[in-house]
């Protein structure tokens, strides 16, 4: 586990990149009509995908879905990652097909492994299903840009 730390702080000090340093979330609205969009169309199976941005003054700026193969079922979706070292992501999007947004164990599991901001939509996949987390699973506020 040290050493996997190290790296991160090695990686995060050679791109000038700080994971936590963010005080706003801002999403595309693009974005987030993808993520209803492909909440909808995979209903009653769960969907998972990775979300691309980057940090500009302590502003976190989510402009892309990032789309990796995956296996879903009505309780779950799993992804099969395959990413460069250098990418762009900064977190995941997944729905749950029911109305509870809140992180399971297993979305917990997934986020350390997924970046550092993480989505949930729930059903019925509208805006005001969708909850936004941290990696350690705190909630975090966002806006979204047209």
């Amino acid at each position: 586990m040290k050493i996997k730390k190290w790296l991160t702080n090695v990686l995060e000090n050679l791109f000038g990149i700080d994971r936590f340093s963010f005080e706003k979330v801002i999403i595309e609205k693009a974005v987030m009509d993808d993520i209803i969009e492909f909440a909808k169309s995979n209903y009653p199976k769960e969907f998972v995908a990775l979300l691309g941005g980057r940090i500009r003054n302590k502003k976190l700026f989510v402009d892309k879905i990032i789309y990796q193969h995956y296996f879903s079922s009505h309780v779950s979706a799993m992804m099969k990652m395959n990413l460069p070292i250098l990418s762009d992501v900064v977190g995941s999007v997944h729905s749950h097909n029911g109305y509870n947004n809140i992180p399971s164990r297993a979305d917990m599991n997934f986020f350390s492994k997924s970046g550092f901001f993480h989505i949930i939509i729930a059903y019925p996949f509208t805006i005001q299903t969708i909850a936004a987390y941290n990696v350690n699973g705190k909630r975090i506020e966002f806006s979204i840009q047209e």
